[in-house]
């Protein structure tokens, strides 16, 4: 008679521990209307390295546009970007997809899209970079988590050149390296009521906008996930963005 297979040590007492995340979704309205034109689902988790994770997927339709993102950014405790994952939809067709990488002085892009053929990237960058922009709102807040909220309310920062993976409004093309040079000013702490409940914010108004950008102010979470709670664009977008889900607890510092 064979004797049972052994069982690796330690592993008959290891317990799975999902690991601490927060979910939620935001949802895309016109300012002076109910129903959504977009949504936004994400997830972040904390992972044991102290990175945070976030997935997003972006289902949409404005402006001509019929757009579906689905992406991934990794960022360290500093929210320094590590690497991230690109998957653009357009009027039902695969537009583009794309991977990234990031160390601390260079910026890495392998993608391929219908606009742009096959593109290989590779630019330099500082570390702490700005962030990196997916186009998903809850990247959009990860753009301004180091922001130095403790200057006061009017200071203006820069941070030299920042990379997204579009410079489309959507997010509709590419994905490749694209760079702007937008920073943000501080517009004082509110407490603003969303779907999802009530919450004590950061405001931070986009300046230097570049590619005709709407003017846009975004409301953030004061704890260290900052999370999108509300946004809103002027111009052509005449939008809102806000929370109207929200589940699990703060992910603390990393």
């Amino acid at each position: 008679m064979n004797s049972p297979a052994s069982t690796p040590a330690g592993s008959a007492s290891a317990a799975f521990a999902p690991l601490p995340r927060r979910r939620g979704r935001i949802n895309y309205r016109k300012v002076d209307e109910t129903a959504p034109w977009g949504f936004e689902d994400w997830d972040i988790t904390l992972g044991a390295d102290g990175m945070r994770t976030l997935t997003s997927h972006c289902e949409l339709a404005i402006a001509g546009d019929i757009v579906v993102r689905d992406s991934v950014i990794s960022v360290h405790a500093d929210f320094h970007p590590c690497e991230a994952y690109v998957r653009i939809m357009n009027k039902g067709l695969l537009t583009g997809s794309g991977w990234f990488r990031f160390t601390d002085t260079e910026a890495h892009c392998e993608s391929y899209s219908q606009d742009l053929g096959r593109v290989s990237q590779t630019i330099e960058i500082q570390r702490p970079m700005r962030g990196f922009g997916l186009h998903a709102v809850q990247s959009d807040g990860w753009l301004a988590a180091t922001f130095p909220f403790e200057k006061g309310v009017g200071h203006v920062e820069f941070k030299g050149r920042n990379l997204m993976h579009s410079l489309h409004h959507l997010g509709a093309t590419g994905p490749s390296l694209a760079t702007t040079t937008s920073g943000f000013e501080f517009m004082g702490v509110e407490e603003v009521t969303v779907p999802a409940g009530t919450f004590e914010c950061n405001r931070v108004r986009l300046r230097g906008i570049v590619n005709d950008h709407p003017p846009y102010d975004m409301w953030l979470s004061r704890d260290a996930d900052r999370l999108y709670i509300k946004g809103e664009a002027q111009g052509y977008l005449a939008s809102v963005f806000e929370l109207v889900d929200l589940d699990g607890a703060p992910l603390g510092d990393a």
